[in-house]
C-alpha cells in the first residue's frame, strides 16, 4: 500500500488508518518522494542525488534524522513514519498539504493563538495562497510548542525533538525493533487493564487541564498503550483556557469522548463525575 503525501484518498485513509508497512530502512539518499522511500528496493537507491523532501532535507541537515525505516500510520491529516538518528528510533510526523487536508474548519480552536502579524492573519482568515502557508506551519509549529509544554509539565507524551516547515519529529513510542505502541481504541484490553488506563487517561487530562491547556480531540484514539502506560498524542488542535472562549465546551466534550471511548473496553464511567474531577485537579 502506498503512502501518498499531496492527493489523499480520504475514504481509504479511513479504511487503513494505523498500518503498519514493511520496508527496508533507506539512507535519506535518492531522488524519490517518500512514498516511493518506502516502497523501493535497495537495488534503486541513487547515491549522487538528493531526497527530494526539502523538510527531512534540513532536519537531516541539521542532524535530528539520518534515515526513514518505514510508515508507521497514514491519517488524513497526517503520515507518521519511522525514522532514525544517532540517539536511536524516532517518529517523523508529515502533515497533509492543507489544501488537500480534511481538517480545514479549525476557527474555533485557533481562536485566541497569538499570530504577532495582522497581515498574515488577515490572509489566514481570506484562505490565500499566503494564508494557506502560514496557516499550515503554523498549526504545525503549534503541536510542537502543545508538546513541549505538556511534556514540561508532566503530561505523559512524547518528547518534541525538532520541527520544520510540515514535519516534525517526536520520540518513539514503541519495541526496540520499531514496532509502534497501538492505540488503545485498536485493542481489547483485559477488565482490570481497562481500568488502569481509563484512570491514567483521566489523569493525563487533569495534568493537560492543570497545565492551562485542552486536548480538543481526546479519546480512545489519541491514546497508545505501551508498557503498561497511557501516552497521549496529537496536539496541533491543544487550545488554551487564557486565550480560548470556548475551552470549556472542549473540555466537556474531551470528557465525554474519553468515557464514551472506554465503555467500548467495558469500563463504566460518569460523565459528569469525571468532569467534576477532572476541574478539581
Amino acid at each position: 500500500m502506498k503512502i501518498v503525501l499531496n492527493n489523499l484518498d480520504v475514504e481509504d485513509l479511513e479504511v487503513q488508518n494505523f498500518v503498519k508497512f514493511k520496508s527496508k530502512k533507506h539512507k535519506l539518499k535518492g531522488k524519490q518522494t517518500v512514498t516511493q522511500l518506502v516502497s523501493r528496493t535497495e537495488n534503486d537507491a541513487d547515491p549522487n542525488s538528493k531526497f527530494e523532501n526539502s523538510d527531512l532535507n534540513a532536519l537531516s541537515k541539521m542532524r535530528f534524522l539520518d534515515e526513514l525505516i518505514c510508515g508507521i500510520k497514514t491519517g488524513k491529516e497526517a503520515s507518521v513514519f519511522l525514522g532514525k538518528n544517532s540517539d536511536g528510533l524516532v517518529a517523523v510526523k508529515i502533515y497533509t498539504d492543507l489544501r488537500v487536508r480534511s481538517f480545514k474548519r479549525d476557527g474555533s480552536y485557533r481562536e485566541g493563538r497569538f499570530i504577532g502579524d495582522s497581515r498574515i492573519e488577515k490572509a489566514i482568515d481570506q484562505g490565500s495562497k499566503a494564508g494557506l502557508d502560514a496557516h499550515q506551519i503554523l498549526w504545525v509549529q503549534e503541536e510542537f510548542r502543545q508538546m513541549k509544554h505538556l511534556y514540561a509539565h508532566g503530561v505523559n507524551v512524547p518528547k518534541a525533538i525538532a520541527v520544520y516547515g510540515i514535519s516534525l519529529i517526536m520520540e518513539f513510542i514503541g519495541e526496540e525493533n520499531g514496532d509502534p505502541a497501538p492505540r488503545i481504541s485498536d485493542l481489547k484490553l483485559e477488565q482490570d487493564e481497562a481500568e488502569e488506563a481509563f484512570s491514567q487517561s483521566v489523569q493525563n487530562l487533569k495534568l493537560i487541564v492543570q497545565s492551562g491547556r485542552v486536548h480538543g480531540d481526546y479519546s480512545t484514539f489519541n491514546i497508545l498503550w505501551h508498557n503498561e502506560k497511557a501516552v497521549v498524542i496529537d496536539f496541533p488542535q491543544v487550545i488554551e483556557f487564557k486565550n480560548n472562549p470556548n475551552a470549556d465546551t472542549f473540555l466537556e466534550r474531551d470528557v465525554h469522548s474519553l468515557c464514551k471511548s472506554f465503555r467500548r473496553q467495558g469500563v463504566k464511567s460518569d460523565d459528569a463525575k469525571v468532569l467534576r474531577e477532572i476541574r478539581a485537579g
